[in-house]
């Protein structure tokens, strides 16, 4: 496997740490939206996690930007006596 890209390694820290990572960007930037998502599955694979992601319309909200969100749909269980019983599902979160 190739060495991930500085997106793909920022993407991995936030999806280490917070499970998701968010941007928000200008929907006019189809490529950024696109390094984005392609990243977060790049990251994914690195972490041997499941990766969901996903783009909000820009249509649909106030200031007009494409909200782009990575998140781990879940992730091989850290280790333990419950390594065993597979995979572990990611908390759900709340879109309020």
């Amino acid at each position: 496997m190739s060495e991930p890209g500085e997106l793909t390694l920022k993407i991995m820290r936030h999806l280490e740490i917070d499970w998701q990572y968010i941007e928000h960007v200008e929907p006019s930037n189809a490529e950024r939206i696109a390094a984005i998502r392609s990243a977060g599955r790049k990251a994914g694979r690195q972490l041997g996690w499941k990766i969901l992601t996903h783009q909000s319309d820009p249509a649909r909200r106030e200031d007009g930007h494409v909200v782009v969100i990575v998140a781990v749909e879940e992730h091989p269980n850290p280790g333990g006596a419950a390594a065993d019983e597979g995979a572990v599902k990611a908390p759900a979160r709340s879109h309020a």
